[in-house]
């Protein structure tokens, strides 16, 4: 294991040096968060958490464009997800770098394409309506507002697709398509479209997606899930909406508020509330909220307080937990 520890490392380390010398942009995120958690098993006899440092998504990346004349551009992206909370430990399958979106592809009039590994048209969007997206307070995570499997994870059928061709279409009058495709040789591929409009202060979208419901499942069963949200943004203050559809691949449905007020160009206050309705059992219906403090101190720096709470009223039961992170951009 520590031999493919520090072969990975030093296949990082080369790429990265190499990316350099071609005046490619290296990139990347260190953050961090103390959390603790309660929780409430509905019989008064819950348990308090300990406190305990985690990283959310903290990465390593390079990119870059060759221009290739007549106004198209080679494109790359090669990233990787890392844990500084951990020491850099072994996780993920004895993988200390793990993979994240990595991509190669052609950009000009026509549009974008690109093949690899990347962000499905149906995640993409799940962050533009969450400014506590990659925090223990998303909506994704612990309260339960979008869906996870499909704003997260590594796989044909996950947020995050392998082996993808993505297109996005030049905007026209605002108006941008992304349609994508796995193309992994199986019967089964994932398919997902999806149509955005946007303006300085409006954003809408519907985003459609269809891929199997579990890989390893015999035989094979592939559901689709749609969504429509949009988000405005204001001088001081900022909105946004996504109801997901998405209960033959979750077996929920999910409907996500998340709004907040920019006291000034560094603080925040910033706020989440959603439910996750199943489909069958009403005991499994959650609420959850979240709210948090953001306090910029530069533009690649900040750091944040975090109060979250998921409930059920039919179960009778209450869930919360706290957060404090700071993150750095580089």
């Amino acid at each position: 294991m520590m031999k493919k520890s520090i072969l990975a490392i030093a296949v990082a380390s080369l790429a990265v040096s190499t990316a350099a010398m071609a005046e490619s942009t290296v990139y990347g995120n260190i953050h961090l968060s103390i959390n603790q958690f309660d929780k409430d098993d509905g019989t008064g006899a819950g348990t308090n958490g300990n406190l305990y440092m985690a990283s959310n998504t903290s990465s390593l990346g390079v990119k870059g464009s060759e221009d290739l004349g007549d106004g198209m551009k080679a494109i790359y992206q090669v990233e990787f997800q890392i844990d500084p909370a951990d020491g850099f430990a072994e996780k993920n399958n004895n993988e200390v770098l793990a993979p994240r979106d990595s991509f190669v592809g052609l950009k000009g009039g026509f549009g974008t394409v690109k093949f690899g590994t990347m962000s499905s048209n149906y995640k993409q969007t799940g962050a533009k309506v969450d400014a506590l997206y990659r925090t223990p307070a998303e909506g994704r995570g612990f309260i339960a507002t979008q869906s996870t499997a499909l704003h997260g994870g590594l796989g044909i059928n996950r947020g995050r697709e392998t082996s993808t061709v993505q297109y996005v279409s030049p905007k026209f009058s605002g108006i941008e398509l992304v349609a994508n495709t796995t193309v992994s040789g199986s019967d089964d591929e994932t398919n997902g479209v999806g149509v955005r409009w946007s303006n300085k202060a409006f954003l809408v979208y519907v985003d459609w997606i269809d891929g199997a419901v579990s890989t390893t499942a015999t035989p094979v069963v592939t559901e689709a899930a749609t969504k429509i949200g949009g988000k405005w943004t204001g001088d001081a203050f900022f909105v946004g909406a996504q109801y997901e559809d998405a209960e033959d691949r979750t077996n929920y449905n999910y409907m996500h508020l998340n709004g907040g007020w920019n006291i000034n160009s560094n603080n925040a206050i910033i706020a989440t509330y959603g439910t996750a309705a199943h489909i069958t059992n009403g005991a499994q219906d959650t609420t959850g909220m979240a709210i948090a403090y953001n306090h910029d101190l530069s533009k690649m720096t900040n750091v944040y307080v975090a109060y979250m709470d998921r409930a059920s009223d039919t179960a009778a039961y209450e869930d919360s937990a706290f957060a404090f992170g700071i993150k750095k951009k580089f």
